[in-house]
């Protein structure tokens, strides 16, 4: 289902007229993160596990990345006055929600293959940690226009431009935006967890209530 809106949603970019069309790029790009974590987590070979995780990593960032995608906005005038500008902010948003959806969700599957059970101590830490390198690959990817594949075709470059991006900008974009990354984490990962903490106790409940109800039956 997650496959199939995301292809909805880059057909329908594609077929109505648009000024966004580097969603569809944009969502795709923001997808991949999703299936390489399903990759990782499914897998039973280490090789394959380490593999995948990394390229999770590597590619995380397009999916936070999408969050700077609002500064399009200036193209199409900030007003809310004309019946046309709801078209395009309701496209805009939505691209940028799923992206940003997606991302989430890769990282919540990452942290229950490989930190369950492990305490609220690590899948904080390892929040924080993801925050700060998706901020960093933000940045690279905004002011210096580099891309997750550079790492593979062109990796001087990247390790070029990451020595010499250092700067008083720099850091203040990544802080700011690792604290924004990191607020929205915590808030979707323990929002998660108390669903299912929920989901549980009803089912709890109708267990119990299945239990009474078999022993009434049994008892008559």
């Amino acid at each position: 289902m997650v496959h199939l809106v995301v292809g909805l949603f880059i057909a329908f970019v594609y077929l109505t007229p648009t000024h966004f069309e580097f969603l569809m790029w944009n969502v795709f790009l923001a997808l991949l993160p999703l299936d390489f974590a399903l990759i990782a987590i499914s897998s039973r070979l280490k090789v394959t596990q380490l593999s995948f995780s990394i390229l999770w990593l590597l590619f995380f960032p397009n999916t936070m990345y999408m969050i700077t995608d609002f500064i399009h906005l200036q193209y199409i005038s900030t007003a809310l006055d004309v019946r046309y500008q709801y078209f395009n902010y309701s496209v805009l948003a939505a691209g940028i929600f799923i992206g940003v959806f997606l991302g989430i969700l890769s990282l919540e599957l990452m942290m229950h293959r490989f930190l369950k059970k492990k305490g609220p101590w690590p899948s904080l830490i390892t929040l924080g940690i993801v925050s700060w390198l998706s901020s960093f690959g933000i940045y690279l990817g905004r002011f210096l226009r580099l891309n997750s594949w550079d790492v593979f075709t062109n990796f001087d470059m990247v390790v070029y431009y990451m020595k010499t991006s250092i700067s008083r900008h720099m850091f203040a974009f990544v802080g700011l935006f690792a604290l924004a990354q990191f607020a929205i984490l915590v808030a979707y990962h323990y929002g998660g967890r108390l669903l299912v903490h929920l989901a549980q106790q009803e089912q709890e409940e109708a267990n119990r209530a299945a239990n009474d109800q078999g022993s009434e039956i049994s008892e008559n």
